[in-house]
């Protein structure tokens, strides 16, 4: 545990992300502390998220007596409450791998935008591309709101791995662009295609009015 604590330690100390107030000094039981937030205990054990938005989870038998009677008394507060941080900071990026969304989506609470398109080939595809994700006000949006995921098909939707062949037969994507938004369990909230009217507004209003209020 002590060597976890360190090492955890060290990756706190290097971390640039900006400060929480919900942060505080958790201690072991051998004195070595670290800098983070409670985000729930399940058993006997506790989560904690630090500072660069990693979380760990382990033992709270392990943490001082003094943080023990603290997890303690926060047990009234689920860990349903307790919601994902987004730093202020945050800049969306399009990622091209489900598992690295999907973990991305859990760090932050955020909903995944799935994108099934071909750029290459689809006049569709690339017109949103200019008409929504392209334009400055969708990315300010997407920041605060999104985790972004493109999957790009070749031509006639052919994919470039096996991977990407099953998440388009699992959607059940028969035309494309075609986007999904799903929460962080995996859960389809709504779905979409192309509309040669669709602007960025009535896209990231479209999204507002389909995801849950955090």
């Amino acid at each position: 545990m002590r060597k976890l604590l360190v090492a955890l330690a060290a990756i706190v100390s290097a971390s640039s992300s900006p400060l929480h107030a919900e942060f505080r000094s958790w201690t072991n039981l051998e004195g070595v502390k670290i800098d983070a937030e409670l985000v729930k205990t399940e058993g006997e054990n506790v989560t904690l998220r630090l500072r660069n938005g990693k979380l760990t989870t382990f033992a709270t038998a392990k943490l001082s007596l003094a943080d023990q009677t603290l997890i303690k008394e926060s047990a009234t507060t689920t860990s349903a409450e307790i919601k994902p941080a987004v730093e202020p900071d945050r800049k969306a990026r399009w990622l091209a791998k489900m598992d690295k969304a999907q973990e991305q989506s859990k760090e932050t609470g955020l909903p995944i935008l799935v994108l099934f398109t071909g750029t290459s080939w689809c006049p569709s595809c690339a017109n949103l591309e200019d008409q929504v994700f392209s334009e400055s006000e969708f990315k300010t949006f997407a920041d605060k709101n999104l985790v972004l995921l493109r999957l790009d098909y070749g031509p006639g939707g052919k994919a470039s791995s096996k991977k990407d062949e099953a998440l388009a037969k699992e959607f059940g994507v028969t035309g494309y662009p075609a986007y999904y938004l799903i929460d962080t369990a995996g859960k389809r909230l709504a779905n979409g295609g192309y509309n040669a009217n669709l602007d960025v507004k009535g896209f990231t209003a479209w999204v507002t009015s389909m995801v849950p209020k955090r």
